[in-house]
Formats: structure tokens, sequence, C-alpha cells
């Protein structure tokens, strides 16, 4: 499949038979300006690094096995496909896979970011929330959003809004096709679910579960749902 200039595909089953085999392993996957989106796969054995980012939010979204994130005081958690965590900016944070199999995770983090500020554990943990209303929830939980707004209906809902993005969760039904767009910035997504083509002026892409696409700022573009069950996918647009 040609890939148009104007666009960018990763492919996450394709990475994960290229590079599984050599352990845990590191890839940069989106560099559009307000983030750099890297691929991380970790093993079980992964020693932990709590540290803390001062000025900016760092969330992530669970592409593959079980990882537990313990952020500030609050309780760990175990995230699992499709789920978004986010660490707000000032929160230590620590970040363990668990399980048995590699576990996969994208971080979504300033261009410059590093590891330089070391956190320590807390003595104390507070539960985690679940009540409160999104966006930003610490912990969005993939399966519980799907059936809080349907499993065979369209929909969407904002899950991160800061001063970097606006991420939306996007589920489509077969056929569905969205307006054309075009717009200023760099936009990417990832597709959690089914399948979908991308059109552009300069040609189509086809998407997989897992895969990752970017499209260049001032492309226009549309999306149609292909596979015979609901897609979903996550938009990441600048605020």
């Amino acid at each position: 499949m040609s890939i148009p200039d104007n666009v960018q595909l990763t492919s996450l089953s394709k990475l994960q038979s290229s590079r599984d085999s050599t352990g845990a392993w590191y890839e940069v996957v989106v560099m559009d300006g307000r983030n750099r989106v890297g691929l991380i796969c970790a093993l079980p054995s992964t020693p932990p690094d709590p540290h803390i980012h001062p000025d900016y939010n760092e969330w992530w979204i669970n592409v593959g096995g079980q990882t537990q994130w313990q952020i500030g005081q609050y309780e760990p958690l175990l995230a699992a496909w499709g789920d978004i965590v986010i660490a707000p900016a000032g929160y230590c944070h620590d970040i363990r896979s668990k399980g048995t199999e590699h576990a996969r995770r994208l971080h979504v983090s300033h261009p410059n970011s590093n590891h330089d500020i070391r956190g320590i554990a807390p003595n104390r943990y507070v539960p985690v929330d679940y009540s409160v209303p999104m966006p930003n929830l610490l912990h969005t939980r993939y399966e519980d959003l799907r059936g809080k707004n349907g499993l065979q209906v369209a929909w969407s809902q904002v899950i991160v809004e800061d001063g970097r993005n606006r991420a939306t969760m996007v589920q489509a039904c077969t056929g569905d096709t969205t307006e054309p767009h075009k717009s200023q910035t760099d936009e990417w997504w990832v597709l959690l679910d089914g399948t979908a083509s991308l059109h552009t002026n300069k040609g189509d892409v086809h998407m997989a579960r897992g895969d990752i696409v970017l499209v260049e700022g001032n492309t226009s573009y549309s999306v149609t749902s292909t596979s015979t069950e609901p897609s979903v996918r996550i938009v990441v647009t600048a605020p």
C-alpha cells in the first residue's frame, strides 16, 4: 500500500512482529510540534522510574498487555487495552508492567520531556475517584466508556483537554464517513477497534486495529468506518 506524502502511518502489528523478539523497545511515532508521542514496549522485569513533569500533563493510551500506574497519592490503577491514563502536571508517576506478556503504551509528552526530576513513593494512598465528570479523568476505562455510550451506535466524547491537546474518542458505525475537514495543524489518531479508511486528495490509507495515523496540517481529509462492527478511534487535535 502506497502512503501519501502528507500522511504518516505506523502499524502496531508490524512493529510487534519486528521488535518484540528483541525484548523491551521504544519508537517515536508522532512529532507534531505540540507533542512527542512514543510507543513503549516494556517487560514485567522493567525497573520502576518514578518522576515528575512540573509544567505539563503527560498521558498514555494502553495498546497491549497490562500496565500499572501509581500517580500522586492515588492508589495504583491497572489499565487494559484502550484505557487512557493522565498524570497532571506536578504529579509524581510510577509505571510498571504487569503480567507475563509485553505491555505496550503510547505516551503523549511535551517535545522536550525528560525524567530529570525524580519522585518518591507516597506513604499512603487515596482511592481513585471514577465519579468525577470528564474530561481529564485520571483513568478513563475504555470498555466502561463504550458500555455507557453504546456499543452499536455512533458517539464521540472528549477525553483529554488542556493547553496542548484535545483528544476525542469517536465511535463510528459501518459506512459512516466524516465530512471533509482541513486543519492548520497536524492531527493524528489511534484506531482502537475495527477498521477504517482515510481519504485525502493524494490517495487513501487503510487502517487496522492499533494503527497510528498522522495527517499533516492543511490537508483536507475524511474518514470512513469500514468494519462490520463499529470502529473506535482517539482523535488528537490542537485545543
